[in-house]
This record gives C-alpha cells, structure tokens and sequence, in this order.
C-alpha cells in the first residue's frame, strides 16, 4: 500500500513537492523553567532583574507580575523562543515574550530551516492540541515529559513555504486583533454611555432642542405584567418551533408556547440574572420570570434599564448555594421612566450601538472560521 503524500489540500502556487516529516526528538531541543519561593519573587522590577513567567502570567486579566534575579541561562528566554505548558492546562503556547519562565513550561529550541512562526501555529492545531493532550494523560494534573514531547511528529515544507504560510495566517490573526479591539471598545463605549443615560447625565432633547421633562419613578409591577412558566427543562428540546428559556445559556426549545408578545425574560434562579429580550412566541421554565404588557412604555427601553441595574435582583434574591427570586421582587423593583418619545429614542440609540456590536461579533466568528479552515488545510 503505497504511502500518502504530504501535500497540503491548499498550497501557494509557487511551492510543489512532498513536506518532510520528522519527530521533535529529531527537530527541536527543550529546557525546563525554573519553580523558586514566593520569598525569592519581587512583585516589582528591580536592577538587574527579569521578568518571571508564570501561570499567572496567562491569566485573562490578571495584572500580577514577578520578577528574579540571577536565574541560570537556561532558563532565560527571548522574544525569539516560544514556550509551552507542560502541566496542568498542557500544550498553551506563548511567544513574544522575555524573561525567566517558570517550571511549567518548557522552552523550544528550533533549527534555522525552521520558522519560528510557523511552528507556532503548528503547535496550535487542533490535532496537535488533541495529541498533546493524550500524551499529557487524564490524571487529575495532566503532565508533559520530556520523552512523550519528543515522539511528536512535525510536518512541514522548505524554509520560503513556511514563511509564507506563517506571513498569511499572521495577516488574519492581525484581523482578528483589530476586530476584537474594536468590539471591545465599543462595549466600553456602551458601558458609558449606559451609565450617563440612566444617570441623567446625558440626556436626549425633543425637536426643539429641549429636554423632555423630568423622570417619574414607579415600580415596575406598576407598568408591566410579571409571570412565571409553567413548564419543565425535561419538556424542552433541540428542534422544536419555539424558543425555551430557563436560567441555562445554552439555546433550548419546545414544541409548545406559553406566551406571545414582546418579553424580558430573567431567569428566577443563578448567579447574574442577566435579562433577555424576545418577541414572539415562546415557553417558559417554571423558575423564570417573563415580564410583559409595558402599559405604553417603550419595551427594548425597560430592558435597557433594567439590565443596567441588574445587580438589584441579586440584592434581593434569597439561597447561599444557589439565589433564587420571588414574584414580589420584581414587582417592587423600583425604576426611573423618562417620556415615552425619549424612552424610544434612548432605546434606538442603544439597539444601533447593539447592532454594530452583533456585526463585529459576526466578523469576527466568521473569520475566526476562516482561520480554522486554512489552518486545516494549509498543513499536512
């Protein structure tokens, strides 16, 4: 039986030919990090001092940061190494960065007629994330030997074919980043602006340019409806013809509706209960509430408002382990009302900046798609 060819399904014009294949033993040479004392650790830079790679260091958020002094140079590493977990979360890759790095990871030396790029999407791949993982074993902290890093087996093409794979995939990635700037500026923009408005900071003018008069506070069993479901998450599915909603995130429907009309939909049980806002037909868990029949306000304005002051629920709820809310809860929930005309205006400027927040969403999965299918067939 004759051997498959290693030929990527999508190939660069200028490039032909079979990629070579060889095992990391045969490729690459790892050093182990280093594991000191917290009474070793400087939280601040000192002279002559590196900067200390650790877990923490890949936190998302996590504004930690250590520092040693006269680590070995084995453990030293430039912007030019890459690093890779070893225990725990094995197989995160991290690049571009220098310092001393910690016990936990391992740091890959690489030959010439190999792009440090490259092999970093290399590592990166699914299956290579997959393998990882099994060699790492299902132990409850998974672990990475040298011996087991070394049976990996590479793919690749000659030098100028990987630095153009490398330069292509870094171009998307490059979109990726910019997209995802954008849409988080955005959502800070929304934050904002949220807080201005429902503060009466910012407030919106009428034609003639004044304001549309003071906010009236009611609560909200005063102008709305406020119900529970009836039903169960047993009575729900994956293909029914209408929307389920129960205090889960993950999309759920069923073959029957409770209620029709525009709704915000909090869950009566959870930890944030974040509000959702639907228009349609749909069924209800017994623990979650719909709030409907806005008596003439404006229905996306109150979900506006009362998502900005979502925290009131989980003051109110009641349970340790798991927070629960009551009918009464909601119905004394006291808010601001503005007129209706600047309820609406409120409402439609939030929804557009939603809009645009929904289409950079879509950008970015959509390209994040585009990213996974050329990394599936732009390697071997």
């Amino acid at each position: 039986m004759l051997e498959k060819k290693l030929v990527p399904v999508l190939r660069f014009a200028e490039f032909d030919g079979v990629w070579l294949s060889k095992p990391f033993k045969d490729l690459t040479k790892i050093n182990q990090g280093l594991q000191i004392s917290i009474s070793e650790r400087f939280s601040e830079k000192v002279e002559d001092s590196y900067f200390y790679i650790t877990n923490e260091f890949l936190k998302k958020g996590s504004k930690n940061r250590y520092f040693i002094k006269n680590p070995s140079k084995s453990v030293i590493c430039t912007e030019d190494d890459i690093l890779m977990t070893r225990t725990g979360n094995t197989g995160m890759v991290v690049t571009n960065v220098s310092g001393v790095f910690h016990n936990n990871f391992f740091k890959i030396a690489y030959p010439d007629y190999l792009n440090k790029t490259f092999l970093y999407y290399f590592l990166t791949l699914q299956v290579t994330q997959n393998y990882i993982k099994r060699l790492a074993g299902t132990s409850t902290i998974p672990d990475l030997n040298h011996s087991d890093f070394y049976r990996i087996k590479m793919n690749f093409p000659q030098l100028p074919e990987q630095k153009k794979i490398a330069s292509f995939i870094t171009e998307v990635d490059t979109k990726l980043s910019q997209l995802t700037k954008k849409k988080a500026l955005l959502e800070n923009y929304k934050k904002g602006v949220m807080q201005q408005i429902f503060s009466q900071e910012l407030r919106f003018k009428d034609g003639n340019g004044n304001d549309y008069g003071d906010w009236e506070e009611k609560k909200l069993g005063e102008i709305a409806t406020i119900t529970s479901g009836s039903s169960n998450r047993v009575d729900s599915n994956l293909t029914g013809e209408y929307a389920f909603f129960d205090r889960s995130q993950d999309i759920r429907t069923s073959g029957i509706y409770l209620f029709d009309g525009e709704a915000i939909i909090v869950a009566g049980e959870g930890q944030e209960f974040i509000p959702k806002y639907f228009v349609g037909k749909f069924d209800l868990h017994q623990r979650t509430y719909s709030i409907m029949d806005f008596n003439k306000n404006n229905g996306k304005f109150l979900y506006y408002l009362i998502y900005k002051n979502r925290h009131y629920f989980y003051i109110q709820a009641v349970g340790s382990t798991v927070k629960s809310l009551r009918l009464p809860m909601f119905q004394k929930m006291k808010i601001k009302l503005p007129n209706i005309k600047e309820q609406t205006k409120i409402a439609n400027f939030l929804s557009d900046l939603d809009a645009k927040i929904e289409v950079l969403s879509k950008s970015i999965e959509n390209t994040q798609s585009f990213k996974k299918g050329l990394l599936q067939q732009m390697f071997v």
